[in-house]
């Protein structure tokens, strides 16, 4: 329950919802900007055009987005300038290259295939565009293409080698696993899942946790896709993919919820509150879709029915979540500061480094010291 709280805290202080886990690349894409910023290829007898050069500085740009993406907009905006380069130079292969990446991290698989199949086109010996395609095709269980792709792309890029390992763990070629994943120990490539990954070649055996989050069911993936794209405001395309998960299921808890998410950040909270209650039908105390509520109440102004919805879910769950956010800032919209204030502490240390909850925790107590003085004899 506090972890799906904690969604709705990272798109407050966003404004900010994230996927956060990344959909089909794990580790492996981490690094892979390092070895795509290759130097934009023009067409070969107009180097000079104005058209040209422009171009390779959107290029630029957009992978000085790309390698800041865990700030607000930055994967929309490389997004942006990847596109705008391609327009003026359709040749632009490290352009259409990071458009791939940039849309996959996105949660748009069908944009970053197109574009990572241009860059192929234009650049067949281009690893880490190979490493998209294969990671794409992992993600959709093609294992066959997956295999192909990475394996060209390993050829050159090492980030390529994870999604080998977990290709052939996957397909219980064992040995290959253990390979690819030994590999990746023996560069300093490898993380905690790599072990695990190891462990499981090693003993052929992949234990059940392990395999559910190396391959989650289709209606995972689907989930963590729309995810991320309400994390990125594609709202259409999110909605899009609950609604095919509620046509297939309409007590569907998760695409209920999310469903009333994408709602509440188009600005349609009359909708998004009927979703909300079609999911507590299911399950009285979906702890999300109370917050969904309280934020609701909060929009329209009614604070005490916020909080109310808000004290409720914080009572069922210990620890920093979005009903802690909800409440602080709740008590603070009422100017009850001294009610606020353990509610700020919380959540300033949930996330120290927020200069912007600092001086809010700051305001708050001087506020409440400030009442102290005058209340004292």
């Amino acid at each position: 329950m506090a972890s799906s709280l904690k969604e709705d805290a990272r798109r407050q202080a966003r404004r900010k919802m994230l996927i956060g886990t990344p959909l089909v690349i794990a580790a492996a894409t981490a690094v892979a900007f390092v070895v795509a910023r290759m130097p934009a290829k023009r067409p070969p007898n107009n180097e000079a055009s104005p058209y040209a050069q422009k171009s390779s500085q959107l290029t630029v740009d957009g992978w000085k987005f790309w390698e800041n993406q865990d700030q607000e907009q930055s994967l929309e905006s490389a997004i942006d300038s990847f596109e705008e380069a391609v327009k003026l130079n359709p040749e632009n292969v490290s352009a259409w290259n990071g458009l791939g990446w940039a849309n996959l991290n996105s949660g748009n698989t069908t944009a970053a295939q197109a574009a990572f199949e241009k860059a192929v086109k234009l650049s067949p010996k281009l690893a880490t565009a190979r490493n998209g395609l294969g990671q794409i095709a992992l993600y959709q269980r093609n294992y066959d293409v997956a295999e192909k792709q990475l394996l060209q792309a390993a050829l050159l890029d090492q980030t390529a080698w994870f999604g080998l390992a977990k290709l052939y763990l996957l397909t219980g070629n064992y040995d290959q696993a253990r390979s690819w994943a030994q590999k990746l120990l023996v560069t300093g490539k490898a993380n905690p899942l790599v072990e695990d990954m190891l462990k499981a070649a090693q003993t052929e055996s992949v234990p059940p946790d392990l395999r559910k989050l190396l391959e989650p069911s289709p209606r995972t993936a689907e989930l963590d896709r729309a995810r991320k794209l309400l994390g990125h405001a594609r709202f259409a395309e999110a909605q899009a993919i609950y609604q095919t998960l509620l046509a297939k299921d309409p007590k569907d808890i998760k695409a209920l919820i999310g469903m009333g998410w994408s709602l509440i950040d188009e600005g349609d909270a009359s909708s998004a509150k009927s979703y909300f209650g079609r999911a507590l039908a299911v399950e009285p105390n979906a702890a999300d879709a109370l917050n969904g509520l309280a934020r609701i109440a909060s929009d329209k102004g009614d604070i005490d029915g916020a909080i109310k919805i808000w004290k409720d879910v914080a009572g069922k769950t210990p620890g920093f979540h979005a009903g802690t956010v909800g409440l602080a800032n709740a008590y603070l919209k009422k100017g009850d500061y001294a009610r606020a204030l353990p509610f700020l502490e919380q959540w300033a240390a949930a996330e120290p480094h927020n200069v912007q909850i600092e001086h809010m925790l700051k305001l708050a107590r001087a506020n409440v010291k400030g009442a102290t003085r005058k209340s004292s004899p």
